[in-house]
């Protein structure tokens, strides 16, 4: 009972001391953190640091706005640990850094179609057209068509010619990483060729030889990937083309048939070390082929070769294939060796050097060479050629969107392919063209931009290039340039419009059997597309706008200028 009145004379004495303290302290720092000596503060760490001059620094850190989250600067300290303090805080209260902006582009809308038609000068048609259906989740089919044309537009002798060729594909994406893909094709020409009616001929025609072609083809193909560097591939096709050559009631023209088949595997497999991998295949090539002048002949490619690939070091990429092959045609049959190497090696990240070296028969087959030459005589036999060849090439990106480039390259010809029109009795008038074969030397330079200053606005791409082609016989190979340019050249001032030109310049080649040369030409394009919609737009190109007559091949002139309008549909 005594104590009791000594407490309560105790707490009576100390409350004035507690009140003065409280209100010290909130009047002075406007806090309830207790009254803390700055000099005092310790660093928790292994020493003590000491600030003169600090009044009052915050305990839990220097940062006023950390980035992570934010605390109550009037909490009571180190009551709570550091997850509890953190523990009741609202998400939409913690301060999150702000993440990088991102520039993404954005993925083009599918197109499931368009078609492309135009109509020119000279009742010339071009048309383009595409198509892509989904039947479902794992298959669709694809079909293209291209057709282009003219009529009347050369002065005196007939002319005109259309290249029409369709398309169609199916695609099923099977299980396991299997897919079966199936093309066919369907090709339908005709071309009038240049007048041979003249009366030194023998056997004069009296009109304008034309020249037919018709083929179809198709191809079967069969993938399993199981991975971009695992996986095998198998494809086996074929295509039969005829074309027929009339020049009235001479012996000139004729009939040519060619039936071709094709079959090659390929497996591949990554190595035991980082970025190596292994590739085996197969390649079978086989044709008969006939003609009015000759007997049914056959040709042979065949080639089995590995393939080896490897990165070094990230700089240095090296592709080296082995491989054997047998050819055989209407004259010989080999057995030869077709070895190829490329490396690659990035000097830095804007500077490369490419280097190769091959060497690889090849056999072109009749329907390549009569597309390549619409003047061809139905009477040709066919050869193999054997190309031995070395390259360098450097290229230098400056920027980005920017890169330029330049290389030089040789190579020696065994049986290289070229065209010379045959000499006609009486008068050696000159005639259509044969396919000859000759050993033959190619040296080549070249160099080139590509450039997109200003993206999505303006892009353009360039190419110069001297070569020497020259027959081991002696003399330049017939109707090939020394000298040759391309470009081209986009602009689009606003979303909507798209302005281009596109230019060609071939320099002057020989023509053997008139004893001269024909003149180099310059090709000057250009054309123009306004988008009207997402769906409709349409577009004007002329062609040949100087106007100029020149000859790929000696004894036809090639179209003069010429205008087109046309529509772009995408569906």
């Amino acid at each position: 009972m005594s104590k009791t009145p000594t407490f309560f004379l105790f707490i009576a004495f100390l409350l004035p001391a507690i009140t003065f303290a409280q209100n010290r302290q909130t009047g002075a720092d406007n806090t309830l953190l207790p009254e803390i000596n700055p000099q005092d503060i310790e660093i928790r760490s292994e020493f003590k640091a000491r600030f003169p001059g600090l009044r009052r620094q915050p305990i839990l850190g220097f940062n006023p706005k950390p980035r992570v989250f934010q605390i109550d600067p009037n909490r009571i300290p180190f009551i709570e640990t550091r997850e509890e303090a953190v523990a009741d805080i609202s998400v939409t209260q913690l301060g999150r850094p702000e993440p990088p902006t991102r520039n993404i582009l954005q993925d083009p809308d599918r197109m499931n179609g368009y078609i492309r038609a135009a109509l020119g000068s000279f009742v010339s048609p071009d048309v383009n057209a595409y198509g892509y259906y989904a039947l479902d989740e794992s298959s669709a089919v694809t079909g293209n068509m291209n057709m282009r044309g003219s009529t009347g537009h050369l002065d005196g002798p007939e002319s005109s010619f259309r290249y029409l060729d369709a398309n169609i594909g199916y695609i099923n994406k099977l299980q396991n990483g299997m897919r079966l893909s199936l093309d066919l094709g369907a090709l339908s020409d005709f071309n009038d060729l240049y007048d041979l009616n003249d009366p030194n001929i023998q056997g004069q025609i009296g009109e304008t030889a034309s020249k037919d072609y018709s083929g179809f083809n198709g191809q079967l193909r069969l993938q399993k990937i199981k991975n971009t560097l695992n996986g095998w591939d198998l494809t086996v096709g074929g295509n039969v083309f005829s074309t027929t050559l009339d020049a009235g009631s001479s012996t000139l023209g004729g009939e040519t048939d060619e039936t071709a088949g094709h079959l090659s595997f390929s497996y591949y497999w990554p190595g035991q070390k980082m970025y190596e991998t292994f590739k085996v295949s197969g390649n079978l090539e086989s044709a008969t082929y006939s003609s009015d002048a000759f007997d049914s002949e056959n040709w042979v490619n065949a080639e089995a070769a590995v393939t080896y690939e490897r990165l070094f070091d990230f700089s240095t990429r090296i592709k080296a294939k082995g491989g054997v092959s047998y050819i055989t045609d209407a004259v010989d049959s080999k057995v030869m060796l077709s070895p190829e190497i490329e490396i690659i090696h990035y000097l830095n990240e804007r500077l490369s050097v490419t280097g190769t070296a091959f060497g690889r028969p090849e056999l072109n087959t009749l329907q390549e060479h009569h597309q390549y030459n619409r003047f061809l005589s139905a009477d040709n036999l066919l050869r193999y050629s054997y190309d031995v060849g070395a390259g360098a090439e450097a290229n230098l990106q400056l920027f980005g969107g920017n890169r330029v480039f330049g290389g030089a390259s040789y190579t020696h010809t065994q049986n290289y392919a070229y065209y010379q029109r045959s000499i006609l009795a009486p008068n050696d008038t000159p005639g259509f063209y044969s396919v000859m074969y000759g050993d033959a030397n190619i040296f080549e330079i070249y160099a080139g931009a590509n450039q997109q200053l200003v993206p999505e606005k303006f892009w353009a791409n360039a190419k110069v290039y001297a070569r020497s082609p020259k027959l081991s016989a002696g003399g330049d190979i017939p109707y090939e340039e020394k000298l040759g340019l391309e470009g081209s050249i986009s602009f689009k001032p606003v979303k909507e419009l798209t302005l281009n030109a596109w230019a060609e310049y071939l320099g002057k080649r020989r023509s053997p059997e008139t004893g001269t040369e024909l003149k180099a030409f310059a090709l000057l394009n250009a054309g123009a597309e306004y988008q009207v919609n997402d769906k409709i737009g349409v577009f004007a190109k002329m062609l040949n706008v100087s106007g100029q007559e020149y000859e790929v091949w000696s004894g036809y002139q090639e179209r003069p200028f010429q205008i087109f309008g046309g529509i772009t549909i995408k569906l």
